[in-house]
């Protein structure tokens, strides 16, 4: 081995770990301010989710790793790919672009993992109850809106 090691890149599982992928059998909605976020993950985790099943995502670094990404892998990745590239658009597209433009202008779209429809149900109602709007359910093959976007 020759040179110096850069200890300040991240190890292969560090960025791998930062890799956006699709949150299937997740729970998605969009706070417009910390404040609003702080206490939707409060009452989140009061509420039986833990810490750990609820991810924030926020600002215009975020969007711009949200718009690099398709979420997807192999071929699923490059069929994205080249629907954006042609201008198509489907509904996972529109979805992933309404969340996206969120961060840009600085909101804050938490995602709450849901594995079952009673923790999908109970997530929404949370997040409604703290003000989320468009709010959606990414299952494995099926995005459901439950808060339709505003």
């Amino acid at each position: 081995m020759t040179g110096v090691p850069n200890h300040d890149a991240p190890s292969p599982n560090e960025e791998a770990a930062r890799e956006i992928r699709y949150p299937a059998n997740h729970v998605l909605g969009i706070l417009d301010t910390q404040q609003a976020a702080d206490a939707a993950v409060a009452a989140l985790t009061s509420g039986g989710f833990m810490e750990s099943e609820i991810q924030i995502g926020t600002g215009a670094e975020m969007g711009d790793r949200l718009d690099a990404a398709t979420g997807r892998r192999g071929l699923a990745h490059v069929l994205i790919r080249f629907a954006e590239w042609i201008g198509a658009t489907n509904e996972e597209i529109e979805t992933k672009n309404r969340y996206e433009q969120a961060m840009r202008e600085n909101r804050f779209v938490l995602s709450v993992a849901a594995p079952t429809p009673e923790r999908k149900q109970q997530a929404a109602q949370i997040l409604r109850q703290q003000g989320a709007h468009t709010v959606s359910f990414l299952g494995t093959h099926t995005i459901e809106h439950l808060v339709p976007p505003r």
